[in-house]
């Protein structure tokens, strides 16, 4: 393994504190601020805070680094670090501000006097009872599976199988030069586990941290993110293959077992940007929130738009930057949305969770958002799912947790054969080959995706075969499709989306029409992209609206 692999790089925008601090001294606050003048850092020069493959992949996906990449302006810092009984713990770029503990309130008085602070709030941490460990409180139960041709899955076969992966692994794409960044509760053992023998041997592993205790190992954290972690990246033939065995992993802890604060959302955010700034092509994460210790900074179900929460800010703006984002939608069944944070998040896949047979399961959340989007967006194997456990056993194990890597991995050797591709055409690509394409509902999203379908873009068939027309362009407000009816059999949905990767507008086949007005009157003025899927892969086009 070289160096670059074995360190944790910390690029120029991580602003870390590796003082230790008894947090028992002083409380948590996150401290936003309102501007970021001064910063020595311009969008001109990216390569100084963001590495080359990041640059890249923005580069690929058509993203524009803006003022959200810029680090948080460093005299900023320093200014709420010399004030008195303040420790700042780390800085957030993409919401732009600090965390950091306080001892005293005549501290917080002055912090909140500088011109360039806007809010702060507490963000403390509190003990709760030992025993919670992670997203999964479900029994599990150990299932039986048959070895298949090429890789000998054993009892992971059907996780696998039910997405098409096998198809993909035996065309060779097995995940090999894609990098998935895991945020989770710790990866207890991954560093001797046996099922991860492979990833080790190779430098698989290109580096961790822990934002909750402030250090580089994870591997003496919580076991959750290390089940997580083997059905991506576990390799034990007539065990367990992961679906994505030869990808990079960074391994990020930001949730704390000991407690549920909304610091660690911010642990999340520091995270992503992180896994981001490496240049992550996906990033997956199997936590979820709603109610913390204390009932301090609770989301209710109104906030669950995407547009409040921390982490769901953050990772819509993950998104928006060319990765593809996943989370568990949550293990709170059945109701009126019972997702958590940030599976609100418009920008990203919400996965749901069913069983073998591609049954829902009983304990998988739902939604709709609070403004009425389709959640959760996909669905993979997370009931009797199996997984390696850190003492290096298999078991069958039960939660959204384990259909959202599952699916992470898949997704990774999809985008691996399709590199062409840009995250958000993956995402409606996947939405659209998927077994609830026509009738997306609030139980398993767009359904079980096949991540073997056959794609292709077909720019040069807009005005052939389908027939296609998008009048007028550029629009003022509503734009027109037009397609062969002939064809239209072979349509299966739409999805609109703005410059910076919101989804605008979506539909199913069944909700398109031969002349379909769509309206964007709302919308203000700027470029469009339309994606349409057909049955051999995806027509896209640019829409000026003036």
């Amino acid at each position: 393994m070289d160096r670059n692999k074995k360190c944790f790089v910390l690029i120029s925008i991580l602003y870390l504190s590796f003082t230790t601090v008894l947090e028992a001294q002083g409380n948590k606050y996150w401290i936003r601020f309102t501007n970021k003048t001064g910063t020595p850092y311009t969008v001109s020069s990216p390569n100084a805070f963001l590495s080359a493959k990041a640059i890249a992949r923005r580069t690929a996906a058509g993203v524009q680094v803006n003022a959200t990449d810029l680090p948080v302006t460093p005299s900023y810092i320093s200014q709420i670090e010399a004030v008195p009984n303040v420790t700042v713990l780390y800085a957030s770029k993409w919401i732009n501000g600090v965390v950091a503990i306080i001892t005293n309130t005549a501290a917080l008085t002055t912090i909140n006097s500088f011109s360039f602070v806007g809010t702060s709030f507490p963000v403390n941490r509190y003990r709760k009872d030992i025993g919670e460990t992670g997203n999964d409180k479900l029994p599990v139960s150990t299932v039986q599976r048959s070895p298949s041709s090429g890789f000998n899955y054993g009892l992971s076969l059907t996780q696998a199988q039910q997405l098409n992966v096998p198809c993909l692994h035996n065309a060779g794409f097995r995940g090999q030069g894609m990098t998935i960044a895991v945020l989770d509760n710790g990866f207890n053992n991954a560093n001797v586990n046996p099922v991860f023998d492979s990833i080790r041997t190779r430098g698989g592993i290109l580096g961790t941290y822990d934002f909750v205790n402030m250090e580089q190992n994870v591997y003496n954290d919580g076991a959750h993110g290390a089940m997580v972690l083997s059905t991506m990246a576990g390799l034990s033939p007539g065990n367990l293959v992961g679906t994505a065995p030869y990808a990079n992993y960074w391994l990020f802890t930001t949730e704390d077992d000991g407690a549920e604060t909304i610091s660690e959302e911010y642990n999340w955010i520091r995270g992503a940007e992180f896994a981001d700034s490496a240049g992550a092509d996906i990033l997956t994460t199997s936590l979820g929130y709603f109610n913390f210790d204390g009932n301090l900074n609770n989301h209710v179900t109104a906030d669950l738009n995407g547009r409040i929460a921390p982490m769901s800010i953050a990772a819509n703006l993950a998104a928006r930057k060319g990765m593809v984002v996943l989370n568990s939608a949550g293990n709170s069944g059945s109701g009126v949305t019972t997702i958590g944070v940030p599976a609100d998040a418009d920008s990203i896949i919400a996965v749901g969770a069913v069983d073998g047979n591609g049954t829902r399961a009983g304990f998988s959340s739902v939604g709709p958002s609070a403004d009425g989007r389709i959640k959760p967006d996909l669905s993979a194997m997370g009931q009797g799912a199996i997984v390696c456990q850190p003492n290096g056993s298999f078991t069958g194990a039960n939660g959204t947790s384990f259909s959202c890597p599952i699916l992470a991995g898949a997704v990774a050797c999809f985008w691996q054969k399709h590199p062409g591709l840009t995250s958000f055409m993956v995402v409606d690509i996947l939405k659209n080959n998927a077994t609830q394409t026509s009738n997306p509902d609030n139980l398993l999203g767009w359904g079980i995706p096949n991540v073997c379908a056959v794609v292709g873009i077909k720019e040069n068939e807009w005005s052939h075969k389908y027939g296609l027309e998008l009048l007028p362009n550029p629009t003022e407000g509503i734009f027109r499709i037009r397609y062969n009816e002939a064809y239209q059999s072979e349509l299966k949905g739409l999805t609109l989306h703005n410059a910076l990767g919101q989804v605008i507008l979506q539909q199913s086949y069944n909700q398109m029409q031969n002349d379909a007005r769509l309206d964007i009157s709302k919308e203000p003025a700027g470029v469009y992209f339309l994606t349409i899927s057909v049955n051999e892969g995806i027509i896209s086009r640019k829409l000026i609206k003036y």
